[in-house]
């Protein structure tokens, strides 16, 4: 009987231990947001974690405190004035060394200026006429204002199945992927706000990577020259991808 007594005893002890390796460990974590290229706080920006916890804005030093989160991977999405908004992946546990940084890129004057391009005939007032067709992938205020944080590179290759060719210094430029392996890949025209930017002349294809959902009020994307609208279609032998700025839209 003592025999069987002590190997239950160390049995139960044994489960309680993995029970408790099992478990997943939650701890206070600190996040630091600074300017790329130097240490400069980044103060007030509004910072979720997992889509779903509202961590706050950062203080005059950048910092955010999460309590009790769990180990292991998280999703941030930061957005604050002056900067891109912000999406990347980070971890957490015993062994990462807090504050864990962060870098954000400061919105530039060039990337709020005026469109250079050609001038189409395409109109924001019939988005959802084209939308209605049905020949493309169309992404509405809400669905964007939902996707808020995430690069455009991310949604429309997740959302809307895009193929995006890699640039030279790494950029993501949306290309028709039938040819988009051979060594010149057929790159989709861009229209911004009625504007065509690409192909222009001295153009390359904006990088998605460094564009986010939440700063357009509309975007259709025409995976072939066969459903792009009449008004791109001497151009955009490639598909197309339309972007209708909040502010442009207006």
């Amino acid at each position: 009987m003592r025999i069987v007594r002590v190997f239950c005893l160390a049995f139960a002890a044994a489960a309680a231990l993995s029970a408790r390796a099992a478990a997943q460990d939650t701890r206070e974590v600190v996040l630091r947001l600074h300017r790329a290229g130097d240490t400069v706080s980044i103060r007030g920006a509004a910072v979720t974690i997992d889509h779903t916890i509202e961590a706050g804005n950062t203080d005059a030093n950048g910092i955010v405190r999460i309590p009790d989160l769990e180990d292991g991977g998280h999703i941030i999405e930061v957005v604050v004035r002056g900067y891109q908004a912000y999406f990347d992946n980070f971890n957490t546990g015993a062994n990462v060394r807090q504050p864990i940084q962060f870098e954000l890129l400061p919105v530039l004057a060039s990337d709020t200026a005026k469109a250079k391009g050609q001038k189409t005939e395409l109109k924001f007032a019939a988005f959802d006429a084209r939308r209605t067709k049905g020949q493309g992938k169309f992404f509405t205020l809400a669905q964007l204002d939902a996707a808020s944080g995430r690069p455009l590179a991310n949604l429309l290759k997740t959302d809307a199945g895009a193929f995006m060719a890699a640039g030279p210094r790494g950029e993501s430029w949306l290309a028709l992927k039938a040819t988009a392996s051979a060594s010149s890949p057929c790159y989709a025209a861009v229209v911004r706000d009625g504007v065509r930017v690409y192909p222009f002349t001295g153009a390359k294809p904006p990088d998605l990577d460094k564009a986010f959902a939440e700063q357009f009020a509309g975007i259709e994307l025409y995976a072939g020259p066969a459903t792009v609208p009449a008004e791109l279609r001497d151009a955009a032998k490639c598909g197309a991808l339309v972007l209708w700025t909040r502010d442009g839209a207006r």
